[in-house]
């Protein structure tokens, strides 16, 4: 018996290896769950306000430039524009990015996840 669940065992451990697809992450859960908290949902209708700016259209805009009036004065100078790269290296480490931002999330170290983001507001940010 202990020689037959040894063989599972072994074959369990072969099959977990063997072209299982990695699970895509989902954007809009993703959004939801961990930006959703600070930034109203570009996917939503309507805008309601919250503690940060809102995401919708925010791929091609200049960084600090909207009507949002609690940009820390950091996002006021960055001087770039978000394109997908910027928005990548900003999820990844945002004061690494904006040095003084007063926005309190840590970043998506994932980089799939980053990516799931970013494509979610490239979709429903217009």
């Amino acid at each position: 018996m202990r020689y037959f669940m040894n063989i599972l065992a072994i074959g369990g451990i072969a099959m977990l290896g063997t072209g299982t697809p990695a699970m895509a992450v989902d954007g809009a859960a993703l959004f939801k769950s961990r930006c959703g908290t600070c930034h109203w949902d570009p996917g939503q209708a309507g805008e309601k306000p919250r503690i940060g700016p809102s995401l919708k259209g925010v791929i091609g805009r200049t960084a600090g430039s909207s009507d949002f009036k609690r940009y820390s004065p950091a996002m006021k100078k960055a001087g770039f524009s978000w394109t997908a790269s910027n928005l990548d290296a900003y999820l990844d480490n945002p004061r690494g990015k904006v040095s003084g931002t007063t926005m309190a999330f840590v970043g998506l170290k994932r980089p799939d996840e980053r990516e799931a983001v970013i494509k979610y507001l490239l979709k429903t940010g217009k």
